[in-house]
C-alpha cells in the first residue's frame, strides 16, 4: 500500500524537540554565527539555513521526479497502461468511473475514491503511532523490512519485466530472478541496516523505492490520480498540524527520549557545517552539552534496553573491559578518587557499570551520606553495595550494561550520554570530543576516536545529525504528479517540476521561521495541480496559437 507522505521536522535534542518521521522533516546544524543574526526578523542565519537545507533537498526530490517521468513515459505502452489502470482500479477504488459518464460523476465518484484510500492510510498512521508508543519495534520494523522487501522485488520485478518485454532485451529467467533477488536484499540492507554501507547506496535505494511505488501509481487514471493527489494534501495538512493528528502524534513520539529509529521512511541528507539552525544557542551544539556540563544526561535503569546499532566493533578501540585502558577522563583526576575536597566534588552521573569500571570511576548510591573532616577533608561514603551476587570481581552481562551512578573527577573530563541508543561522549577539561563510547550485549566497552581532518574537534555524533530529512512519501507523490503530466505534454512536465521545487523551498522559509514540524505536500501539490491545469488549458493553447501564426516584434 503506499507509504503515508512525511512532513519537514527539525530534529531537536530529546528533551525539546519538535520532530516527525514518516511525514516530514529533521535537521541539525553545527555551527555558530554572530548574535546579530538572531535579531533581524528573517536573519543571516536563517537564510543560510533555509538556502542549504534547500540545495540538499532538491537535488534528491529533482532526480526522483525525472526519473519517474522517464520511466512512466518509457516504460509503458497502450497496453501496460490500459492493463495498470484496471488492476489498480480493482484493487483500491470502490466506485468505477468511465469516460461515457460526465464530469460531474466521474468528480464524485474520485473523490469517494480518494477519501476511502486516505481514510486506510490514517487508521494505518495511527496503527503505526500505536505500535510505536508501546514499543513493538520488532513488529512495526518486521512489517517494514517485509514491505520494502516485496516492493523493491515484486514492484520491482514488475517494472524490469515490462520494459524486458517492451524493448525485447534477450535475458533468461534465472539471471533474471537472480539478479532480482539479489536488488531486493542488498536493498533491504542497505536501507534497515546500514552499518558499512555507504550512504549514498541507501540514499540511491530510497530514490529507486519512490520511483518504482510512482510508476506503479501513475497507472491510476487521470480522475483518480489527480483527485488522490489533493486528498492527500489536505490529508497531510491535517495530520501534521491539528492536534490529534496522526502524524503529530508520530513526530512526537519519535522526539522523545531514548525513542527508537524508523528506518526506511525517510530520506536523510546531510547539510553544510555552517549552517546552524536559527534559535539554537551560540554556546551549545545540537544534540550535546555544553562543554565541560556539570551534569551528563542520564535515563533510569528500567528504559536501558540494549541498541542493536551499537553492538558492532568499531575499527578504532573495541575490546572487553580488560584490554581498555583504565584511565579516568581527562586525566585530570587524582590517584585516590575518594580523597577529593569536598569543595571540589565532581558531579554525579549515570553510566554503565562497564564503563565506570574502565575508568575507575567511585560508585555511589541512593544511601551514601558525604562527610568532611576538618583534619583530612576527605570524603566518606558509606555506599551499600553494588551487585547482588557474591563476588563484584566477575558481574554479569546483564550487570555491566546496567546503569549505576558514579562521580566524576571535579577538574577533569566529563562522559555525556548522547540522546538516541547507548551511545556516550568522552570530552577532556577542555570540552573537546575525544571518544564515542558503547556497550554492547556482553558488557564489553567500544570506543572510537573522535578525529577531524579540517583539525576541528567536532563529534561525529553531533555532524551525523547535522541533516535535514524528507518523508519518502513526499518523494513518492511529488513523483506520481510529474509523471501523470509528463503524460500530457513536456511543458506541463517542466511547469509541475519548477513549481514543486518552489513549494518545496517555500516549505523550507516557513520551517527555518517556525521551527516546528511541517508539512510538506500541500503547496507543491497545490501549486502543481494549478499550474498543470493552467498550463494545459491557458499556456499550451496560446504557445501553439503562435507556432502558427507568428508574431513580429
Amino acid at each position: 500500500p503506499p507509504t503515508p507522505e512525511t512532513p519537514y521536522q527539525l530534529q531537536e535534542s530529546p528533551t525539546n524537540g519538535d520532530g516527525a518521521p514518516t511525514e516530514g522533516f529533521q535537521d541539525e546544524p553545527n555551527n555558530t554565527t554572530s548574535d546579530d543574526d538572531d535579531d533581524d526578523p528573517m536573519s543571516v542565519t536563517e537564510l543560510l539555513y533555509s538556502s542549504s537545507s534547500y540545495h540538499a533537498i532538491a537535488k534528491p526530490v529533482t532526480l526522483t521526479m525525472i526519473l519517474s517521468a522517464l520511466t512512466v513515459i518509457y516504460v509503458n505502452d497502450d497496453q501496460t497502461l490500459e492493463q495498470g489502470a484496471e488492476a489498480l482500479s480493482d484493487a483500491y477504488t470502490v466506485w468505477k468511473t468511465d469516460n461515457s459518464q460526465g464530469t460531474a460523476t466521474n468528480l464524485g465518484l474520485s473523490l469517494l475514491n480518494a477519501l476511502v484510500m486516505v481514510s486506510v492510510i490514517c487508521a494505518m498512521t495511527f496503527v503505526i503511532v500505536a505500535l510505536y508508543r508501546f514499543r513493538c519495534m520488532k513488529c512495526l520494523i518486521g512489517y517494514l523490512i517485509f514491505s520494502s522487501s516485496m516492493l523493491l522485488g515484486l514492484l520491482g520485478g514488475n517494472l524490469w519485466q515490462t520494459a524486458i518485454e517492451i524493448y525485447r532485451w534477450p535475458v533468461d529467467k534465472p539471471t533474471f530472478f537472480l539478479a532480482l533477488w539479489n536488488f531486493a536484499l542488498v536493498g533491504v540492507m542497505a536501507v534497515f541496516y546500514g552499518q558499512g554501507i555507504p550512504t549514498y547506496v541507501s540514499q540511491a535505494y530510497l530514490v529507486c523505492t519512490s520511483v518504482i511505488l510512482a510508476w506503479e501509481l501513475a497507472h491510476f487514471d487521470a480522475w483518480t490520480a489527480w483527485t488522490l493527489l489533493i486528498m492527500l494534501a489536505l490529508y497531510d495538512l491535517c495530520a501534521v498540524l491539528t492536534p490529534c493528528g496522526p502524524l503529530k502524534a508520530l513526530v512526537e513520539a519519535m522526539s522523545e527520549e531514548e525513542a527508537p529509529e524508523m528506518p526506511g521512511l525517510l530520506y536523510e541528507a546531510e547539510l553544510p557545517p555552517e549552517a546552524r539552525r536559527p534559535g539554537v544557542p551560540k554556546a551549545q551544539r545540537p544534540q550535546q552539552r555544553p562543554p565541560r556540563s556539570d551534569v551528563a544526561e542520564s535515563d533510569s535503569p528500567a528504559a536501558e534496553e540494549e541498541d542493536d546499532n551499537f553492538s558492532r566493533e568499531s575499527s578504532g578501540i573495541g575490546a572487553d573491559r580488560s584490554t581498555v585502558p583504565s584511565v579516568n577522563p581527562g586525566q585530570e583526576q587524582t590517584e585516590d578518587n575518594n580523597s577529593v575536597p569536598a569543595a571540589e566534588e565532581g558531579p554525579v552521573v549515570e553510566l554503565p557499570l562497564a564503563i565506570a569500571r574502565v575508568y575507575n570511576l567511585p560508585i555511589v548510591t541512593d544511601t551514601t551520606t558525604t562527610t568532611t573532616t576538618s583534619d583530612s577533608n576527605t570524603i566518606v561514603d558509606n555506599a551499600a553495595p553494588l551487585l547482588d551476587t557474591p563476588s563484584q570481581d566477575n558481574p554479569t552481562p546483564e550487570q555491566l550494561r546496567g546503569m549505576v551512578k558514579v562521580r566524576l573527577p571535579a577538574n577533569g573530563g566529563r562522559i555525556i550520554r548522547q540522546p538516541r541508543g547507548r551511545l556516550y561522549l568522552e570530552r577532556d577539561r577542555f570540552g573537546t570530543p575525544k571518544r564515542s563510547l558503547w556497550v554492547d550485549r556482553q558488557g564489553r566497552v567500544f570506543a572510537e576516536l573522535i578525529e577531524d581532518n579540517n583539525g576541528d574537534t567536532d563529534s561525529k555524533i553531533g555532524d551525523s545529525n547535522n541533516r535535514i530529512r524528507l518523508g519518502l512519501g513526499d518523494f513518492i507523490f511529488y513523483s506520481v504528479l510529474v509523471a501523470k503530466a509528463a503524460q500530457y505534454s513536456f511543458a506541463t512536465f517542466c511547469a509541475c517540476v519548477l513549481v514543486i521545487l518552489a513549494g518545496l523551498g517555500g516549505t523550507l522559509v516557513l520551517l527555518s521561521v517556525f521551527h516546528q514540524a511541517l508539512p510538506a505536500l500541500p503547496i507543491s501539490i497545490f501549486l502543481g495541480v494549478s499550474f498543470y491545469l493552467l498550463t494545459r488549458t491557458i499556456l499550451e493553447p496560446w504557445m501553439e496559437q503562435v507556432l502558427m501564426q507568428p508574431y513580429y516584434v
